[in-house]
């Protein structure tokens, strides 16, 4: 039987439980049409807080969407094939051969797959987001205790390289307090062979000029020049002053013999989450929706 758009009207609401009786009664809760035999094996389900209305009082509070193309007119229908919603003005002007459906029933279907987004967010997305952000508390906890403990290492490394730049600096100053001692020796020594050179020649002066003065012939003739013997110069100690040569310092070498930290790595990791099936099916609406919508009856209005 084919429904005339203009002389037609859709079948009446029947009750989503028992699929028969027409409904009256309207669940605002769980987005249910219900006959009144329905309705209290409906309420014996004490796990949700329902609110049952009359249907012509649910009807009545709806807001239908003002038309864009007729602003005079509201949106009681909506084209399937395009998904917007329409009035009745539009369907021979663009909507001629499509599947107006009454957008009552439309927003009820969609109302019934929005319960099925929030009984999941609700039940298993929103759990495991506060379930992800306690974990990171514990994350931080980690990083900031592991901090503590490179802190800690480093600055141990840190002791053990003052202890042994403080060894090296001890050895060198001890070998240069060892070869002065050494080059003092022998200075001293040279000095003093020298100074007693000195003492001698200042005898042999003296003596000199005593025998000059003097009219003793014998002294004269006994004397024995030492003239030559102090000709011969004593020989020089050449001796080259230690130096210090310090190395240049490589940053990169010592930071590679110091230690270093191993470089720092971000990796993300995806979640995979999927509704558990169970959850799901609990959730569907109790009918199956057809593909194609099946004409009962076609009642003419006027």
């Amino acid at each position: 039987m084919n429904m005339d758009q203009w002389n037609s009207a859709q079948d009446v609401v029947r009750c989503t439980l028992c699929q028969i009786s027409v409904a009256s009664m309207y669940c605002d809760i769980c987005y249910l049409h219900l006959c009144k035999d329905c309705v209290e094996k409906h309420l014996s389900d004490s796990s949700i807080v329902h609110n049952v209305v009359s249907l012509k009082q649910y009807l009545a509070t709806l807001n239908y969407p003002k038309c864009k193309k007729h602003p005079t007119k509201h949106c009681e229908l909506h084209c399937e094939q395009c998904d917007i919603p329409i009035c009745a003005q539009c369907i021979p002007l663009e909507h001629l051969g499509h599947k107006p459906v009454d957008i009552f029933q439309k927003v009820d279907d969609k109302k019934k797959v929005l319960q099925i987004e929030l009984q999941e967010f609700e039940k298993y997305v929103y759990p495991k987001y506060q379930e992800i952000a306690f974990n990171l508390q514990f994350e931080k906890a980690d990083l900031i205790a592991n901090s503590q403990i490179l802190a800690t290492a480093i600055d141990k490394q840190g002791e053990v390289w003052h202890r042994e730049i403080d060894n090296i600096i001890r050895n060198l100053k001890s070998g240069v307090e060892e070869m002065e001692s050494e080059q003092l020796f022998v200075i001293n020594k040279h000095e003093f062979e020298i100074s007693h050179t000195i003492s001698e020649i200042t005898q042999s002066i003296g003596e000199l000029k005593t025998l000059l003065n003097s009219n003793n012939v014998c002294f004269v003739y006994e004397y024995i020049s030492r003239n030559s013997e102090f000709r011969r110069l004593p020989p020089k100690i050449k001796m080259s002053l230690t130096n210090f040569r310090p190395q240049e310092i490589d940053t990169d070498q010592l930071i590679e013999q110091f230690g270093s930290l191993s470089a720092l790595c971000f990796t993300t990791e995806e979640q995979d989450y999927s509704m558990p099936t169970k959850a799901v099916e609990s959730s569907l609406p109790d009918r199956s929706l057809l593909d194609a919508p099946q004409l009962i009856i076609a009642l003419d209005t006027g």
